[in-house]
């Protein structure tokens, strides 16, 4: 079969190199509209600049940021030497970036330096120190007291890590705290002849503390009565000391010759409520195959009456006004 001739293959070339050069400046057309329609349809968008935040203050941050219509966005916190507390570390998009309206901008915030000054919390309160130390990321570490004539009880008297120290974040600091200056003793009064329940009050307003209440039965004394205590009448006592009392039982029973101490006894209050006339307050204690009467009297309106009570046993306390039974309380052994 013949050859075509050299001249048609060349003009077959031509012209499939025509369509191609064609399709090519058509497909260039096609990208470069669409290019500028969406060119044109983004500039046509509500679109702002994204100011400058890093470095601002996250407050000023968020304010400019509403003003454009962007939403703020805290991606986190970190500690940081050169970026105060509480401003922007870095930002997303970055600043000069056009979005629209409504888009987020996502900022981290400072927590301050790795390290501060510890501060002074000489003179402060306890509670001033510890919201003092809390703003500063710290904590309050082991508290300590002592009596000082240069504080007032409650103030901070003195602080480790030491004031103006380099210290880092969430270290707890040690305070030592004035008890304000020292009480002056005085003699210890003669309790013989007091009912538990007075000598108790009386301790009470002298700022002493009730120890041990040994329970006796002597003969030829005054029954329910203080006749021995510790310290004695006249020694040196001070706000805070321990005084233990022998009280001489009426009904001794098994606890006579028997110490009991104060979480053993329990100081029983009834006050009779308010109105004109004095009524009859009946006070007993029930235990198991035996009732014994602690009160039987005429109370006045508002008064009130201190009963000491054993609770071995879990004795129940009952109180009748006028006859009638007002209160059941049973006391709880520990």
């Amino acid at each position: 079969m013949p050859s075509p001739p050299a001249s048609s293959v060349t003009r077959l070339a031509k012209k499939a190199l025509q369509i191609f050069l064609l399709v090519a400046l058509f497909m260039a057309m096609a990208g470069i509209g669409a290019y500028m329609a969406l060119t044109l349809i983004i500039k046509g968008e509500d679109t702002v600049v994204v100011p400058e935040l890093v470095g601002k203050d996250v407050l000023y941050g968020l304010e400019i940021l509403s003003d454009l219509g962007l939403n703020t966005r805290v991606k986190g916190t970190a500690y940081h030497d050169q970026v105060p507390k509480n401003h922007v570390i870095d930002q997303d998009p970055d600043a000069g970036a056009a979005i629209k309206r409504g888009r987020d901008v996502k900022i981290r915030v400072s927590r301050g330096p790795e390290t501060i000054l510890m501060p002074n919390l000489a003179g402060l309160s306890l509670q001033q120190s510890r919201i003092l130390l809390t703003e500063n990321g710290l904590c309050q570490g082991v508290l300590s007291g002592m009596i000082s004539p240069r504080f007032d009880a409650g103030q901070i008297m003195a602080q480790y890590p030491p004031a103006g120290g380099i210290v880092s974040r969430n270290t707890c600091a040690d305070l030592l705290i004035s008890r304000g200056p020292s009480s002056p003793a005085f003699s210890m009064v003669d309790l013989s002849g007091f009912t538990p329940e007075s000598a108790i009050r009386r301790l009470e307003q002298m700022q002493l503390t009730v120890g041990s209440i040994r329970m006796v039965r002597r003969i030829g004394e005054p029954l329910d009565t203080i006749v021995d205590q510790m310290p004695p009448a006249g020694h040196r006592v001070a706000p805070g000391n321990r005084v233990d009392l022998t009280v001489n039982r009426s009904h001794a029973g098994r606890y006579a010759g028997e110490t009991v101490n104060t979480d053993q006894v329990e100081l029983f209050r009834f006050s009779l409520e308010n109105g004109f006339l004095k009524k009859r307050v009946q006070v007993r204690m029930n235990q198991p195959q035996i009732s014994l009467s602690l009160f039987d009297d005429f109370l006045a309106p508002g008064q009130e009456i201190w009963l000491l009570v054993p609770k071995s046993g879990n004795p129940t306390i009952l109180v009748y006004v006028d006859g009638q039974l007002v209160e059941t309380r049973i006391m709880y052994a520990n």
